[in-house]
């Protein structure tokens, strides 16, 4: 660039160049560019938008994972409370005082009945009703048996003699193991009770011994003497 006598430059020399130059700086930054250098902030956004996508894909199985969890811990809760309330149930049945002035098939109606109260109530927080749990009482008592098995709903009681094993109860191949005494007095009484509990995870369904309704079939057992 030519000078002058004196040393500067003409300013219509300088001023295009100065023009072009800035010009040069700011096509760098609306480009990412500093000083000839890259602005990495530039490419920030699709980092945060793949970081989000990842988080998504981890997230799903997680949670399936911590419902799972929960599931199993509702089903082994269950599990608990139905053992116990078979328990009661089978107690309350021990305790039942004989109605000499009614036949053996009607008192065993009634301590059915005993039996059905005590077990609820030993439910806590599960559900009594249909569709999880079903049993009848008209007048107060069970359906009247018609042998030493008496099926309702999702009750099952059964007596046997004390040389039986808890299951069966009776025998049908073992004479020796039914309750021959009308107050079955001395004779085991088995509460089998079934609980129909809800899954909230299908894909846990397919893993579970489950009803027609999907739901997972739950069952409890106790055996007491009688006095």
């Amino acid at each position: 660039m030519p000078k002058r006598s004196n040393g500067s430059y003409p300013i219509c020399t300088v001023l295009p160049t100065l023009v072009a130059h800035m010009g040069l700086i700011g096509s760098r930054r609306r480009r990412g560019h500093v000083g000839g250098h890259a602005v990495h902030g530039a490419a920030a956004p699709a980092t945060r938008g793949q970081a989000l996508v990842e988080f998504v894909v981890v997230l799903m199985p997680l949670l399936l994972i911590v419902v799972a969890i929960i599931q199993f811990g509702l089903l082994y809760g269950a599990h608990v409370t139905l053992t116990n309330a078979a328990r009661e149930g089978a107690r309350a049945g021990t305790i039942y005082v004989y109605n000499h002035t009614e036949t053996t098939f009607r008192n065993d109606a009634h301590r059915c009945a005993a039996i059905l109260e005590a077990a609820t109530a030993a439910f806590g927080l599960l559900d009594d009703a249909s569709p999880h749990f079903s049993a009848t009482t008209s007048g107060g008592i069970c359906p009247i048996p018609t042998s030493t098995t008496l099926v309702n709903g999702d009750i099952t009681i059964s007596y046997c003699a004390s040389a039986a094993t808890e299951d069966p109860c009776p025998d049908p191949s073992d004479s020796l193991t039914d309750c021959m005494t009308d107050s079955r007095e001395g004779c085991f009484v088995r509460v089998e009770i079934r609980y129909h509990s809800d899954v909230v995870v299908p894909l846990i369904s397919a893993f579970l011994s489950t009803d027609g309704n999907g739901r997972f079939l739950q069952r409890a057992t106790a055996t007491m003497v009688v006095n």
